[in-house]
């Protein structure tokens, strides 16, 4: 039975040991504390979960470990990239022996050359992903600057030839306007928001999320989620205020390709991960930006007694 990809979805970092190989007792240790939240699933290996930067050995491995961890009735998304058709077809085949449920599904890089508006070359890669692997899909579709923002109707026109396509994860600024799009579509898509520090306004009428902020602040995206779809803005605004210092810093303070950089660091100052490795091109934060993360931290009542690790 297809599980449903509603509901908060953390997206989760994936902790490095200082020489960059991953550190399985704190990636075990943490998806055994997500899960103990009203998650709707978890999301392995997407981009805050170093999907680039690990070989396909390491993404089985990586889907292995978190399959042993999650428990049998949450659904586990696991990260679809590839320079090509054939590549993702490859690494969401590998997703699917490890155990996923579901996929989160990239753009090919190639797709920035003036492919985003034009279904008959992104309808392609979707249909063929479906015919190989056949699990859900979700749809992840990159903000304006990135090249790689399908438009609503290539992204309707994919949903509807390929009914694997189940929800859009949507990290544009124009999440509006495909959410009304998608009122009038023939089937139910999901639309899950990205970009958490917009979450305020968009969980009022999204079915969930799919994020790694979620993944370092659970204990409150999961209420602001529950208080904004129930339209109970004053108390979701309440919650919010809590992590707004907290996903300034995110989405703001740093180039967005650096998010999971923060986003580790704050989970170092949350006492969460031992340390806050990244791979090349990725790379460690400045002295003061780090400092800024752990005010943020403390302001939501979450810091702890940082001590120096290996």
């Amino acid at each position: 039975m297809k599980k449903e990809l509603k509901k908060v979805l953390p997206a989760v970092n994936l902790p490095l040991l200082a020489d960059g190989r991953i550190d399985e007792d704190a990636f075990r240790a943490h998806l055994r504390w997500l899960v103990q939240f009203d998650v709707g699933g978890l999301v392995i290996s997407g981009h805050a979960g170093e999907l680039e930067s690990l070989t396909p050995e390491e993404r089985f491995q990586v889907a292995k470990m978190a399959r042993a961890e999650i428990p049998a009735h949450l659904p586990m998304i696991v990260g679809v990239t590839g320079m090509s058709t054939a590549e993702a077809v490859a690494c969401a085949k590998d997703a699917q022996a490890a155990g996923a449920d579901a996929l989160l599904v990239m753009p090919i890089p190639h797709f920035a050359f003036g492919a985003v508006d034009d279904p008959k070359l992104i309808v392609p890669y979707f249909a063929e992903l479906s015919k190989q692997v056949g699990l859900p899909m979700i749809l992840f579709r990159y903000h304006r600057e990135s090249g790689l923002m399908y438009t609503v109707e290539v992204m309707l026109e994919a949903a509807r030839q390929v009914p694997d396509i189940v929800a859009i994860k949507d990290s544009s600024q124009e999440y509006e306007s495909t959410w009304v799009a998608c009122q009038y579509f023939e089937r139910k898509i999901n639309m899950l928001p990205a970009l958490g520090h917009l979450f305020l306004i968009r969980f009022m009428t999204s079915d969930g999320a799919v994020s790694s902020f979620s993944n370092v602040v659970p204990e409150f995206v999961i209420p602001l989620f529950e208080l904004a779809h129930a339209g109970r803005m004053d108390e979701a605004r309440r919650v919010f205020d809590k992590i707004r210092p907290l996903s300034k810093t995110i989405y703001h303070d740093v180039p967005l390709m650096q998010h999971w950089a923060v986003e580790k660091e704050a989970l170092v100052a949350r006492g969460r991960f031992p340390r806050s490795t990244v791979r090349p091109p990725f790379q460690p934060l400045r002295p003061e930006q780090i400092s800024n993360i752990r005010l943020a931290i403390r302001s939501a009542g979450l810091g702890v007694e940082l001590r120096e690790t290996a």
